[in-house]
Order: C-alpha cells, then structure tokens, then sequence
C-alpha cells in the first residue's frame, strides 16, 4: 500500500559531484565540526568536502576532481545555495554547510548490515535466482551504437517488505559487460531495511566495476546529486553503455517464498494513478556527431515480467508530459490466491 504517490526525476551521466555517502569503517565524527539531525532521527556529520572519505579512493585523489569540486563550490557560493535544499528533511532547516558534505553516522552492526545488504543489490549476475524485474530494456543495435545516458520521472512509492532480509526498488540501470566483467550503474528508490535500518523508502545508486562493488546510500531528494567520475570504470568510460534498463525489481533471499510488493504493490492496467509508472523515458546518444536525448523506439524495446510482477501499456503520448512511459509492479506474496514463486 503506499503511502504517498509524487514524481522524482534522474538523469544520469557520469558527470556530478559526490554529496552524501555511506562508507564502511568510517568514524566521521573525528573530523567534523558539526552534526546535523533529520526529521526521522538519523545523525549525519557534516565533513569538510576535500576529506570525504569517497576521494581516499586511488582513483579519485586527482586534481580533475578537485577541480570539479572546487567549480562546484564557487557556484553554490554565487548562488547562495547550500548542499541540500529540502528544508524539511533537516531539524536545523538548514542541512551541512557549503563545503562540506553529509556523512551518515552509523554503529559498527549497521556498518556491518549494509556490507552484508549491498550484495544482494548485484547478485543476480552471480547464480542467484531470487531478483525479479519487471520493465522495460533497449540494448544498443545500429542505427544506435552506444548510449551515453539516461532519465526518467520515477512514480514514488512505499512497498511492503516481509523481514529485514528483503528489497523493493525502482530502478535505471546503465551497463556495459556481463558476469564478472559487468560495469553496471544503478540508481533509484528503495525500501531495504537492513541496508537503511528501517521501512521507509530511500534514494540509492550503487556501482560496480571490475566485480568491486562502490555505494552511495542517500535520503530522497530532488535535487542534483552525486558523480561516478569516468576514473572508476573502464568500459563505461571508454565505449558507453550497450544495455539500459528502466523498472521495479524485488529481492527475496534464498529459502523464502512470501516476496515483497514491487511499486504501488499492485498492477492495475491502463491505470497509471493507481499503479507504478516511470514517465519522459529518454536515453542519450550519438546522432550526426551531436548528443541528443531521444524516446526509445517500440522496435528497440524488450519487455520483461517476473512471476507475480508485470510490465505493460508502454507507449509514447508525445503531449511533453507523459511522452513515453509504461507501468510496473506487482503485489508480490501471493497474487490472486497462489504463492509467488517460480
């Protein structure tokens, strides 16, 4: 059932600068100042921008992406913007300083929870059966060689999840590669208990390159958020992606067979109001030397259900606010008297 029905938008591009992360191991209170409360009770410490624990990493020490920072900076500062905006999220109606950044504060059993939680995000490319997806994928064939980004308006919603072990999210995914040679960036909502330590619904991405796993745990926001800066990948770096994904997945661990509900936890067709929808699908790619974001053809679209999830009334309304969308979700558990499963 959900608890609130809006609209939040990504675009992705490997392109913007690190705002908020989660790292495991990380005791950010020794180097900050201040600590800021929000509305649900998590504490986060706000950290000078150029120690964030995200440019220890050897491949982010370069100047390139202090200088990223640095013009990111000297605009928020012209423009007299903080880091976050959503006055409403914060109880000092404030957020963190320009300058530094939000780091989550969590106990060593969270730190733990959400190493153990991150693998569940990727396993499906490693023998595991227990991710459904139910969407929509293009994967690049001429006149398309190769996609260099993509967005979409993403339906939010508040599925119900069985236990702490389980996952519902919505989700775009931009890869390259399979198996052990995936590079793969996701990014969208998630209900994930033992990731963020309690029901509600949170803004994720996560990425993976060279089968290393890196995490960005952030609250839901609608703002510009983040970067993937083109030193952490090889093939997305080089060539772009050749498959892009939009849509609900569920996770249900190994030995359960009650899933979570995906979306609004309920598949009503021709119904966007009362079932999930991603809307302004686009994706971003090479036409005559020039980029251009462009709908995805019907002939290029592959659809895909998952047990008790579904897709379907994918369609372009061209009208500028619909334009090509589709629906998604499922109730999971039991759908119409039967156990979900395979």
């Amino acid at each position: 059932m959900a608890v609130r029905v809006t609209t939040i938008y990504f675009f992705l591009l490997v392109s913007i600068v690190i705002l908020s992360n989660v790292v495991e191991c990380y005791e950010s209170g020794r180097r900050s100042n201040i600590t800021i409360e929000t509305i649900h009770g998590d504490f986060y410490d706000c950290v000078d921008i150029y120690e964030q624990p995200t440019l220890l990493h050897p491949k982010l020490s370069s100047e390139r992406i202090k200088m990223i920072i640095a013009n990111d900076l000297e605009r928020q500062k012209e423009e007299k913007i903080g880091g976050f905006k959503a006055e409403e999220y914060w109880l000092n109606k404030k957020g963190c300083p320009i300058g530094t950044v939000p780091i989550r504060r969590m106990k060593k059993k969270q730190l733990q929870n959400t190493r153990h939680a991150s693998l569940s995000l990727f396993n499906e490319y490693f023998g595991y059966n227990w991710i459904d997806f139910a969407g929509i994928s293009i994967t690049a064939s001429p006149p398309i060689e190769r996609f260099l980004g993509v967005s979409a308006f993403l339906c939010l919603y508040n599925p119900h999840v069985n236990g702490t072990g389980q996952y519902s999210a919505a989700t775009i995914y931009f890869s390259n590669g399979a198996g052990k040679n995936l590079e793969q960036i996701q990014v969208g909502w998630i209900v994930h208990p033992k990731l963020n330590g309690d029901t509600r619904t949170h803004l994720y991405t996560t990425w993976t390159t060279d089968h290393f796993d890196y995490h960005l745990v952030m609250p839901v926001m609608n703002e510009e958020i983040g970067m993937w800066p083109f030193e952490l990948f090889d093939k997305l770096s080089a060539n772009g992606a050749y498959t892009v994904q939009y849509g609900g997945k569920v996770y249900t661990p190994a030995g359960e067979y009650i899933s979570p509900s995906m979306g609004s936890g309920r598949f009503r067709g021709g119904q966007p109001y009362l079932t999930c929808y991603m809307r302004k699908v686009l994706y971003e790619i090479e036409i005559n030397g020039k980029k251009q974001q462009v709908p995805p053809h019907d002939s290029k679209v592959q659809t895909h259900e998952s047990r008790c999830f579904y897709e379907g009334y994918q369609h372009n309304d061209n009208d500028g606010y619909w334009d090509y969308n589709f629906l998604f979700g499922g109730v999971g558990g039991a759908d119409h008297g039967r156990f979900c499963q395979y």
